[in-house]
């Protein structure tokens, strides 16, 4: 039997906020569904590493129960090292083939399926949403990740020709490297038109940015297929799954470019919309065929949800999500963005903002304009966070294990944070057992340090930036 491809070549995995149950139930509110809290629920993530996803989902919400399932079984094995280390009772991790997913393991509120359904071969992939037919819960949401037409063509163009240029190279590392060389040579070489050099720019740099175990299972897999989304909802409905909404809710709601002519079929606009912008890869949401849902969505279920946003002044407009930016926005509009901003990156409850707008009609538009657009995301919870003043703070225990083994953290909104020195630093100190003036003395130490008040001066601003982030215990 030939080496498992995911033994030769580590995939890593990490944290992905699109996928996350809180996600997913937002999406599923917004369209009448009534999934289960994220705070009590139960998660399956098919193929899923070595839990760089699921690992700090389930640090999160302990008093949720989580299973993570993968045919590589030095993944889950690695997986299961950090489960232990982190004390995570509520994680199992299970090395197996989806197609061994029965009755016996349950049924989920929230499946995960990321980087699964365009690498598999039919066969699977139809087990895939099989299984997720047969294991969702009835108000459960399955969440699967798919290339996408018609804008995947170029990469597959790309992908055609790297696989030919290595098809006599056995060795992973030759494979990966000889097919770099011909996408620099592609790059180089200015031969295509005009027209093309910007898009091979765009698409190469990016193949070349990736790291090798992305690279490996994504452009080079044996299978790596693209579809239209008409296919893949009809492929869906064959299950009695029926297409929900995608896990980034402002995408399905473009209003650039009306599309009024293509009537109310949600399928037909979602499909309509793959065609205007290119679109080449989607995280789309199924849930039971006989769900009934609620649409289309508008500023009435606003009430429902928490909202966030890194909304912050800049070069005279306000930035918020997905760099959408706003110019000359109402005091109104404004007051809501700042409140985002100020607390960012934990939501704010509808309530909450009454006190900046007054009328909750008018709140309502406001906070549907701003999520339609991108420029604010919507929550169905808000963690509990630690306070600052306790005398000896301390960072979470997954805080403090991602800082000294990868120097990345993972934020309580599921985002994944790359970490300078000084904080790198300030997460080791923040052990527990010392007190602002030793955490001070103990920046101090480090090369380069600003002087010994400059610390103590920017460092309760410091904490009180992790609390925001959930950080701290």
């Amino acid at each position: 039997m030939p080496e498992n491809p995911y033994h030769q070549i580590p995939y890593l995995t990490g944290p992905m906020v699109d996928s996350h149950p809180d996600r997913l139930a937002s999406v599923a509110i917004l369209f009448g569904m009534t999934p289960a809290p994220v705070t009590a629920c139960r998660v399956l993530e098919i193929g899923c590493g070595s839990g760089g996803n699921i690992v700090p989902m389930a640090f999160h919400l302990p008093g949720s129960h989580f299973t993570g399932v993968d045919l590589a079984d030095q993944a889950i094995a690695e997986g299961r090292r950090v489960a232990n280390e982190l004390e995570l009772a509520n994680l199992e991790l299970t090395a197996m083939d989806l197609c061994e997913i029965g009755p016996a393991m349950g049924n989920f509120d929230y499946i995960i399926a990321h980087g699964v359904y365009s690498w598999v071969p039919d066969s699977i992939r139809d087990r895939l949403l099989a299984v997720c037919r047969e294991r969702l819960a009835p108000q459960g949401v399955a969440y699967i990740s798919y290339n996408a037409l018609p804008g995947r063509y170029v990469r597959i163009m790309l992908r055609d020709m790297m696989l030919y240029h290595t098809q006599h190279c056995d060795d992973p590392g030759e494979r990966i490297e000889k097919a770099r060389s011909l996408l620099r040579m592609l790059l180089e070489a200015h031969l295509v038109s005009s027209n093309w050099q910007p898009m091979l720019e765009e698409e190469i740099g990016l193949a070349l940015k990736s790291d090798d175990g992305w690279f490996f299972h994504d452009d080079l897999a044996a299978i790596n297929d693209a579809f239209y989304f008409r296919d893949f909802a009809a492929h869906a409905a064959r299950h009695s799954l029926q297409y929900l909404g995608e896990a980034r809710p402002h995408v399905m709601f473009d209003s650039r470019v009306p599309i009024d002519w293509v009537g109310g079929d949600v399928l037909e606009r979602e499909q309509y919309f793959d065609y205007l912008c290119l679109r080449l890869f989607r995280q789309t949401l199924l849930c039971g065929s006989e769900v009934r849902l609620e649409r289309p969505a508008g500023p009435e279920r606003m009430d429902r949800f928490l909202f966030s946003s890194p909304a912050r002044q800049a070069d005279g407009q306000i930035e918020g999500r997905h760099s959408v930016c706003m110019t000359e926005a109402p005091e109104p509009v404004a007051r809501v963005a700042a409140a985002m901003g100020a607390v960012f990156p934990q939501p704010v409850a509808f309530d909450e903002f009454l006190e900046s707008v007054g009328d909750r009609e008018h709140l309502r538009a406001i906070l549907f304009a701003l999520i339609t657009s991108g420029f604010a995301s919507i929550h169905s919870h808000r963690r509990a966070l630690a306070g600052n003043r306790n005398p000896r703070p301390r960072a979470d225990r997954l805080a403090r294990w991602q800082s000294a083994h990868t120097g990345k953290v993972t934020f309580s909104d599921h985002t994944s944070n790359k970490l300078d020195s000084v904080t790198r630093a300030l997460i080791e100190l923040l052990d527990g057992t010392r007190q602002f003036d030793d955490l001070v003395a103990g920046l101090a130490q480090l090369e380069g340090a600003p002087p010994l008040e400059d610390i103590r001066a920017q460092l309760p601003q410091v904490l009180d930036q992790l609390m925001h982030a959930g950080l701290l215990e």
